[in-house]
C-alpha cells in the first residue's frame, strides 16, 4: 500500500462502506452525466502543502446492457500532478457496470499505470450464483471466486452508499461493506460519527461523518485516522476526506461538480 494511488483508493472506499439487508436499491441520488472532480493534497514537514493529484468520477450519459440488463457505466480515472510525476507517475483507470435495478456490479474492469508498474484486470460478477470471475489481462492469469454474500466493486461501492438513508443511524453506529478487490472479497467495518458543517474551498456545506476502521502496519497508523464527510441532501456527494498517514497528510476534497441530480446547499 505505498504507491500514491492505492491511497486514493483508500480514501474512496472509505466514503463506501455501508450495505444494507434489503436485496433492492433503487437509485434516487445520482443520474447520467454526473461529474466529480476531487483534488488529493499531500502535506509533510518536508514538502509542505502539495497539490498531489487529482480524481475524476463520471456516470456516462449513455445506458448500456450487459447479460442483457440496462446499467449505469461509470468511470473513474486518478492521476498525479505537478513534482509528483516526477517520482512516481500515476495514470489509473477504474470502470463500472452497475445493474440499474438493483445497483450490483455486472462488470468491472481496471487499468492501472504506476511507475514502470502496469496491469489490467477484468472482473464480471453473477451476483445471483455468488460467482465471481477475473482475469489478469497482463499475464493471463483467471480465477473464480465463490461468495455468499453481496458484493460491490471499488467504483460501485461509491454509488451504492450513496442511496443509503442515513437518517437511520446514530452516533457510534457501525456498518460495513463487503468490496471485491483484485482477488478476494473483503468485508470494511465504519463507524457513523454524526453530523457537521464545514468549510471548504466551494463553501460551508452541511454533512455526514463517518470514521472508518482500517488495520494497522500499512499505510494508516491507526486503525480510524480518516474522517469522512459526505453532503447531508439527497446527493449525498462525498466532499471532504482527511487523514493522517505514516509520513504526513492527506485532504481530498471535492473541487467541481456538475449533472448532479439535487441543487447542493452551500452557503
Amino acid at each position: 500500500m505505498n504507491k500514491l494511488f492505492i491511497l486514493i483508493v483508500g480514501l474512496i472506499l472509505s466514503l463506501n462502506a455501508i450495505s444494507q439487508d434489503n436485496n433492492i436499491l433503487l437509485n434516487n441520488a445520482f443520474q447520467r452525466g454526473e461529474k466529480l472532480t476531487f483534488k488529493l493534497y499531500y502535506r509533510s514537514a518536508v514538502t509542505g502543502n502539495v497539490n498531489a493529484g487529482e480524481l475524476i468520477s463520471e456516470v456516462k450519459p449513455n445506458r448500456v446492457y450487459i447479460a442483457n440488463k440496462p446499467a449505469y457505466h461509470i468511470v473513474m480515472e486518478g492521476r498525479t500532478k505537478g513534482a509528483f510525476n516526477w517520482f512516481f507517475k500515476i495514470r489509473d483507470r477504474f470502470e463500472t457496470y452497475m445493474n440499474e435495478l438493483n445497483l450490483r456490479p455486472l462488470f468491472y474492469k481496471k487499468r492501472i499505470q504506476e511507475g514502470d508498474y502496469k496491469t489490467q484486470r477484468e472482473v464480471r460478477f453473477n451476483q445471483e450464483t455468488g460467482i465471481i470471475n477475473y482475469h489478469n489481462l497482463k499475464n493471463g492469469q483467471k480465477g473464480i471466486v465463490n461468495t455468499t454474500v453481496e458484493v460491490q466493486d471499488l467504483v460501485s461501492s461509491l454509488y451504492y452508499i450513496r442511496n443509503w438513508d442515513f437518517n437511520n443511524f446514530s452516533n457510534g453506529h457501525k456498518f460495513q461493506l463487503n468490496v471485491f478487490l483484485d482477488d478476494s472479497v473483503y468485508q470494511v467495518q465504519f463507524e457513523y460519527i454524526g453530523k457537521e458543517t464545514i468549510k471548504t474551498n466551494l463553501g460551508k456545506i452541511s454533512c455526514i461523518k463517518f470514521k472508518p476502521k482500517m488495520l494497522t502496519g500499512g499505510v494508516f497508523e491507526d486503525e480510524s485516522p480518516m474522517t469522512v464527510y459526505v453532503s447531508d441532501d439527497k446527493n449525498h456527494l462525498p466532499i471532504l476526506v482527511v487523514s493522517e498517514v505514516a509520513v504526513g497528510s492527506v485532504r481530498m476534497e471535492l473541487k467541481e461538480y456538475s449533472g448532479i441530480k439535487y441543487r447542493l446547499d452551500i452557503k
